[in-house]
């Protein structure tokens, strides 16, 4: 069993959290009557679930692969290969929900800042992993990509509740 299991399962009750707080968001909040806005707004509540499953799952498998009793580092490798996969399809996911409704809100350009700074050190850390570039500090490498997707759903969480809830009360826009 891997040294980080607890660390690993607290993490995934975090990003877990975050999935079902956005859903629960998401049922209790009054619409807005600008499609637009509705875009934007189902785009941030789609990034928030998807990116807090993923989190989910990358704080599970690790656990999962060194049940099989395979080496440790080799166990590592490969949950960061799959984070990696997961990861990745989001982004495409997301690109192509963007697409359609490119154009007709303002971007957030906060939100695009700091996911893709966050973005960054997530994919830099996993590949450093899957290259085998540093074996031992391969467990500290994938915490910190978990924590930067962790802290990309909580972001993107704190802006769909603000956007759902600036709504609801009839304030514009950032």
């Amino acid at each position: 069993m891997l040294e980080n299991t607890e660390m690993l399962l607290s993490m995934a009750e975090i990003a877990a959290a975050f999935a079902g707080f956005a859903a629960l968001v998401s049922v209790i909040r009054r619409g807005s009557d600008q499609p637009a806005e509705v875009a934007h707004d189902l785009l941030r509540l789609r990034l928030v679930i998807s990116g807090s499953v993923t989190g989910v799952a990358a704080a599970l498998i690790p656990v999962g692969i060194a049940g099989y009793g395979l080496d440790v580092h080799l166990t590592w490798r490969l949950a960061a290969l799959i984070f990696l996969i997961f990861d990745n399809g989001i982004i495409v996911s997301f690109i192509g929900g963007y697409k359609p409704v490119r154009g007709t809100f303002p971007p957030d350009r906060l939100a695009v800042v700091l996911v893709s700074l966050l973005e960054v050190v997530e994919q830099a850390s996993l590949l450093v992993v899957v290259l085998g570039i540093t074996v031992d500090n391969a467990a500290a490498l994938y915490v910190t990509a978990l924590i930067a997707n962790i802290c990309q759903a909580g972001f993107i969480f704190v802006r769909f509740v603000g956007s759902a809830f600036r709504h609801a009360h009839g304030i514009s826009a950032d």
